[in-house]
């Protein structure tokens, strides 16, 4: 692994060895859970909680499906939703819930945003590290596909939904404007790309700023049927800091 100091050799070795010795086993190293945001979200059950929310979507997995074995694909989600999983909570984040080939985190942030959405984006940097230096290298010397990711942040409230009567059983989920426009800006970004909202952007310091590009009409899919504060265009932003 050339380019790489001795702390980040260390970790992206760690994670070579991990990916490897779950493709020798047919199996993960450990079980993922989703019982940390879980708990997190018990607290605040039928009220409104600011988060960060963060969207990680493998690209190309339908054609994937069509192009390789159910197992190697299988294989492929598994060690993606590990090595995301870990990276999260490694930022501070949870881990909301396994949707197929995409991770869906969130990262608190009820008294200090600022601090909660830097942490979203450190963490988004890492995953495409861990994937191009730690996942991607053993997969090649596996002949395993390697994988690339789409990665969508928005900060905002949502509303922590439980489905049933019973706190300890029944399904707890989030709904409302930021977890609707991360899954929107996820699909908008290119292999790699990392997009957030106009509520991440607007809630950086100016320094912090230099590092997004606006993307008023990206992909010429981001039309003005956005519609939000007084009816002006909803605004997403690419994150251009390597």
């Amino acid at each position: 692994m050339p380019n790489l100091d001795s702390e980040e050799y260390d970790i992206f070795k760690s994670v070579q060895d991990r990916v490897s010795h779950s493709i020798e086993n047919k199996g993960l190293l450990i079980d993922l859970s989703t019982d940390s945001c879980r708990k997190y979200l018990q607290r605040k059950v039928n009220s409104n909680a600011k988060v960060v929310v963060m969207y990680i979507d493998i690209v190309g997995s339908t054609q994937m499906s069509h192009d390789i074995s159910p197992l190697s694909l299988s294989i492929i989600i598994q060690i993606f939703s590990q090595e995301v999983s870990l990276s999260i909570v490694k930022f501070g984040g949870y881990v909301l819930k396994f949707v197929g080939d995409a991770v869906i985190a969130l990262f608190p942030s009820d008294y200090n945003p600022t601090k909660a959405i830097m942490n979203s984006l450190d963490c988004a940097r890492y995953i495409r590290k861990v994937i191009k230096k730690g996942i991607n290298p053993v997969f090649q010397k596996n002949c395993f596909q390697e994988i690339a990711v789409k990665i969508g942040i928005e900060y905002g409230s949502a509303l922590v939904l439980l489905y049933g009567r019973n706190i300890e059983h029944a399904h707890i989920d989030l709904i409302g404007f930021s977890i609707s426009i991360a899954s929107k800006i996820t699909s908008m970004a290119y292999p790699d790309e990392i997009i957030v909202g106009e509520n991440i952007y607007n809630n950086l310091d100016q320094g912090k700023k230099e590092n997004f590009l606006a993307l008023y009409d990206h992909h010429n899919k981001w039309n003005s049927v956005m519609k939000y504060n007084n009816n002006l265009k909803y605004h997403i932003y690419k994150y251009i800091k390597n």
